[in-house]
């Protein structure tokens, strides 16, 4: 176990570089002057000029690279150029509020899908069966940002049971911050419900032809009993991997609800750091994201091993 760590941390790492380097490169590819963009559109020649002195825009692309590679090893992601703060410090007060989000989220789209996933394998080829797979279609077919305009005119505007958008800290007033986090936790859990009861129920159906839960019906267990205790563990296994891929998916994902709910998170600090070309920001966020995805995905191989005893990772081999 051990060694499966270290070499999938090696990996991680050579992975990140990678992800480094092309996120680097192609914010440099965005369109337009970030030394204008500071200076504004009144700025002279000499003004533009200190400004890429002083941010170091002048020198070549691979110098630009190492010098802030460096910085980000010692956990410095640099300045925002629009808002001269941190870029660290403007991400851990925008983080923690899309985490929430994504949590939120999972929280519903686990309570919907893993249930309904489960049922409708059971109830194999019935009208429930089909009720299911219908919902979990509609899931998949509806854009986000529709839902959310609809849920906005329904609870908001019609009936004026939930706030339309803004947010309140968790711990500054816990039933303010539920009220606005419901609906675009929703937003994001509904998609995400769709993809996990499709994949929990066909899981479930080739667990539940195996030769082992047939053998514990013939011994006479109850159905509850060979679902819960025989089959559910095993066919999670692969709801785990789609998971985690999600997971990291509701950060991304979250770009489009937070700018419907006006939620000052995550999703709404990228959009506006590429549309200032915020150069530090951008890769900041992005450098960010992708180390989420990759520690996501080390928890959900680790993950595979407590859900099925029989699963040993040695040496890197299952």
């Amino acid at each position: 176990m051990l060694d499966f760590l270290l070499q999938r941390v090696a990996i991680s790492i050579v992975t990140l570089l990678v992800i480094s380097l092309v996120v680097f490169t192609g914010v440099r590819m965005i369109p337009g002057d970030p030394a204008r963009v500071m200076g504004g559109t009144d700025a002279d020649p000499a003004g533009l000029a200190e400004i890429r002195a002083k941010y170091g825009l002048d020198d070549p692309v691979p110098l630009q690279y190492l010098r802030w590679l460096g910085l980000a090893l010692r956990g410095d992601l640099g300045e925002s150029i629009r808002t001269r703060e941190g870029v660290v410090r403007t991400v851990a007060a925008k983080l923690p509020i899309t985490i929430e989000l994504a949590g939120l989220s999972l929280v519903i789209a686990l309570a919907i899908a893993i249930p309904a996933g489960v049922f409708s394998a059971v109830r194999r080829n019935t009208i429930w069966d089909l009720l299911a797979n219908g919902v979990s279609l509609c899931g998949l077919s509806v854009p986000s940002f529709w839902l959310g305009i609809m849920l906005i005119l329904l609870f908001s505007v019609r009936l004026r049971l939930l706030p339309a958008s803004g947010f309140v800290p968790l711990f500054q007033d816990p039933l303010a911050n539920l009220e606005r986090m419901i609906m675009p936790a929703f937003v994001l859990g509904a998609g995400l419900a769709a993809v996990l009861m499709r994949q929990t129920r066909n899981s479930m159906i080739e667990v539940m032809s195996a030769d082992y839960i047939r053998t514990a019906y013939s011994k006479g267990l109850a159905g509850r009993v060979v679902v819960f205790r025989h089959a559910i563990r095993n066919g999670l296994i692969p709801v785990v991997t789609i998971l985690g891929l999600q997971t990291g998916a509701l950060m991304g994902g979250a770009v489009v609800t937070e700018q419907i709910f006006v939620v000052p998170g995550f999703g709404r600090l990228i959009v506006e750091a590429v549309f200032t070309r915020d150069y530090p920001m951008v890769q900041g966020v992005v450098l960010i994201t992708a180390s989420a995805y990759v520690l996501i995905n080390l928890l959900v191989d680790v993950a595979y091993s407590l859900l099925n005893p029989r699963i040993r990772i040695r040496g890197g081999e299952t």
